[in-house]
């Protein structure tokens, strides 16, 4: 399956990820310190967001799902079988070199509830929301998850054309024959969205576009809310 996220696992061991975050970390304005805040990650994929936030001090969980067949495929497009090797393969092998106590749990961000998974202080969406069908309903399961006072940062790809439109819009996208997307907010969409969802204090954070390893890049906008 490869890399989705470049990390250095150890001195001079370098993975080739779709992605490298390290040159934007800036970009997304995280906590300098989690020290004592209970974090989650959305979508986790490979951990890289799991494991810096662990590294800034924060008890870390990570959701995402091991089978591609459960993702927000439209019917056309979905996987028959299981995946050769599953999604969290890579997880595995970062942790076991971080040495890192991340619980990851195998869990759609659309079943997941603080009776399962408790509530957190802080949590990290990047890059994830894009490709989910029901965009609004996983934002809401966010904020049930978030507990009052906590914070929450959404890094997400919007559609530049409309990038500065004073109303909220959206694209359809699910058909074209590249990575699923079925909704293309653009940034004024995005941030009504956490709002409606329960968060307040939304403001934008700032805008990047993030460049694959490939050469193509996608804009990104990010916004910060409390709950």
């Amino acid at each position: 399956m490869g890399w989705y996220h470049t990390m250095e696992l150890a001195p001079g061991e370098v993975t080739e990820g779709m992605f490298d975050l390290r040159p934007y970390m800036r970009q997304y304005g995280l906590p300098e310190s989690l020290d004592g805040k209970r974090c989650l990650d959305v979508g986790t994929w490979d951990g890289f967001w799991a494991f810096e936030m662990e590294r800034r001090g924060g008890e870390v969980v990570a959701i995402d799902l091991d089978d591609e067949r459960a993702l927000d495929y439209p019917p056309r497009r979905r996987p028959e079988t299981f995946p050769d090797e599953p999604r969290g393969q890579n997880f595995a092998v970062a942790a076991e070199a971080f040495g890192s106590s991340v619980e990851r749990r195998i869990v759609s961000i659309y079943d997941a509830r603080a009776e399962q998974l408790g509530t957190f202080d802080f949590a990290f969406c990047g890059s994830v929301l894009i490709h989910l069908r029901d965009q609004f309903l996983a934002l809401e399961r966010i904020a049930a998850l978030v507990h009052p006072g906590g914070q929450f940062v959404s890094a997400e790809p919007y559609w530049r054309r409309a990038g500065r439109l004073p109303m909220a819009v959206s694209r359809y996208r699910v058909d074209r024959p590249k990575d699923i997307v079925f909704w293309e907010p653009n940034p004024r969409a995005w941030r009504r969205m956490i709002w409606s969802a329960g968060f307040d204090d939304v403001r934008e954070h700032g805008r990047f576009r993030m460049r694959a390893r490939a050469g193509w890049s996608v804009p990104h906008v990010v916004h910060h809310a409390r709950r």
